[in-house]
């Protein structure tokens, strides 16, 4: 069976980072989970950028990612959207772009929920997030943990 396992737009990924918090607009992180479908969990790795806006008071971010889900065959995700930001360090990613798989590729929706810590005195933070992929009518699990830097 195909697995679906590229949902994983990991954002992260949902994005882990509040950029903010370094005193720069930008944060990048590298991001390492798990993504699941119908029993089958697959790692994930990626890296993530967000770029966040001076919008309503810095609570909307633009961001991007790119994931590698690890299964056999392997799948890639890329997938761009908004990352709101309701409170200091939490956020809600709503994102679209597409996987592939062996040649073939399917639209990915994306919808996810994440907490970012900020190591204090520095810009690097450590996330961890939630999403939920939407394939083509096939949903899909993306969760892990992310390490970043803003700047």
């Amino acid at each position: 069976m195909k697995k679906i396992q590229a949902a994983a737009l990991v954002g992260i990924l949902g994005f882990s980072g509040n950029a903010m918090a370094a005193g720069g607009n930008n944060h990048a992180a590298v991001f390492a989970g798990v993504t699941g479908s119908d029993g089958n969990n697959e790692t994930t790795v990626g890296v993530e950028y967000e770029y966040r806006t001076n919008l309503y008071q810095d609570m909307i971010g633009v961001g991007a990612a790119f994931e590698n889900i690890m299964s056999d065959p392997s799948a890639t995700v890329i997938v761009a959207g908004l990352v709101i930001h309701p409170g200091y360090d939490l956020k809600v990613n709503l994102m679209y772009g597409q996987e592939s798989v062996s040649g073939h590729t399917a639209n990915v929706t994306r919808i996810g929920i994440g907490y970012d810590y900020h190591v204090p005195n520095t810009s690097y933070s450590v996330g961890v997030a939630y999403n939920r992929d939407d394939i083509e009518g096939h949903g899909v699990n993306v969760m892990g943990v992310a390490v970043g830097m803003g700047f």
